[in-house]
């Protein structure tokens, strides 16, 4: 039964993707940095937004926990391509840590006040500006995660092609999803390139292992 699952671990990066797909849906309606400060206000007075933030907290934490056991299957694959002291797979797989820990850390700042309302009721007042600071700050984790993720798919793309542990095609998507986490602070929605790698990346360790070349000496 554990082989079972195990057989299925690697393709915990595509339920991460979905997690982070549907809490991004549940916080579609949230002020935009333009937004006038009634529009903060009306925002977290409606108790319908604060749960939904709340859930898609919820569903973050799990993708976390997802992205991790992705994270140790993708180790595995690089480490048997790279060999000892597999210095490129260890800077693939911080850069991966420091990813995950920024990009947790970034929603849980983005949601602290739906948090604080529900937490602390009617003796809490939302101030608009204060919102937008956490916002802002949120947004500033948010991009710094998007630069570790580039450099883990930097550093994979860098094995890829010197290994060929995975194939030409995801190779240049690691390359392409490195520059779309480095561009995400001038366009948000690069960050999709990130998660259209880590999906395909996923989808291809779930496969049947396949015969790797024995690192070069």
């Amino acid at each position: 039964m554990f082989l079972a699952i195990a057989r299925w671990v690697p393709g915990s990066g595509i339920v991460f993707a979905a997690l982070v797909i549907v809490a991004a849906g549940l916080e579609s309606s949230t002020p935009s940095r333009h937004a006038a400060d009634t529009a903060w206000t009306t925002y977290y007075a409606d108790s319908g937004n604060r749960h939904k933030e709340q859930i898609a907290f919820f569903l973050i934490g799990l993708a976390g926990l997802c992205f991790l056991q992705f994270l140790g299957s993708l180790r595995g694959a690089l480490a048997r391509a790279e060999g000892e002291p597999a210095r490129i797979t260890t800077a693939a797989i911080a850069s991966g840590a420091a990813f995950i820990a920024l990009a947790t850390a970034s929603h849980a700042v983005g949601t602290a006040v739906s948090w604080s309302v529900g937490y602390f009721g009617s003796s809490f007042r939302v101030d608009p500006n204060t919102a937008r600071l956490l916002a802002g700050l949120s947004f500033g984790l948010f991009a710094m995660s998007m630069f570790a993720a580039a450099a883990m798919a930097l550093a994979t793309a860098t094995l890829a092609f010197h290994t060929r542990v995975f194939p030409a095609w995801l190779a240049w998507l690691s390359v392409v999803a490195a520059i779309g986490g480095v561009l995400v602070i001038f366009f948000g929605l690069t960050s999709f390139l990130v998660l259209l790698w880590i999906v395909a990346l996923s989808a291809y360790l779930v496969l049947p292992q396949r015969a790797i070349a024995p690192p070069p000496g």
